[in-house]
């Protein structure tokens, strides 16, 4: 299991617009060349589902996920349906600053290959941390300062099986 974590920070940035372009992901292919397509569908319990292709460690990613937008609290979840990575879940949240806002990215993952998952997560990690952050600055400007870019080994946490 990996945890990679990368914040931005986004000068003059206000929240509600900061999380507006956030959750337009279907206007991601547009804004940044490392996503291809990003499809979205109505999901149960006013969720959405979004079917997502990146660029990722030289290869295409895709995946389905279940994402819980959140307005009031400037928050978006998600967790995966199914794809290419065996467990994917996490959120994106943004917090206002005297200057701006910044936009907070977390998620773990399980390639699902566990005799290689010390040797290929590592890399995996990278290339998510990577590709998050040429997303973000596709969205938001060459402007935009990543704050924190983290990739780091975890344990399963306790009760949820292999899942995050």
């Amino acid at each position: 299991m990996r945890e990679v974590r990368v914040a931005l920070h986004i000068p003059g940035g206000q929240p509600r617009k900061v999380f507006d372009s956030l959750s337009d992901f279907a206007s991601f292919p547009q804004h940044s060349d490392v996503v291809h397509s990003v499809s979205l569908a109505d999901g149960p319990d006013h969720d959405r589902i979004s079917t997502w292709e990146v660029d990722f460690a030289g290869g295409i990613l895709k995946w389905r996920e279940r994402d819980r937008l959140d307005k009031p609290r400037l928050r978006i979840d998600f967790e995966l349906v199914d794809g290419d990575l065996h467990a994917l879940s996490g959120g994106w949240s943004i917090a206002q600053l005297p200057e701006g806002s910044t936009v907070r990215f977390g998620a773990r993952f399980d390639l699902g290959v566990p005799g290689m998952a010390d040797l290929l997560e590592p890399v995996a990690g990278r290339a998510m941390t990577d590709t998050v952050t040429k997303m973000l600055h596709g969205v938001f400007g060459p402007d935009a300062e990543v704050t924190e870019c983290q990739d780091r080994s975890v344990a399963p946490l306790e009760g949820c099986g292999d899942q995050p």
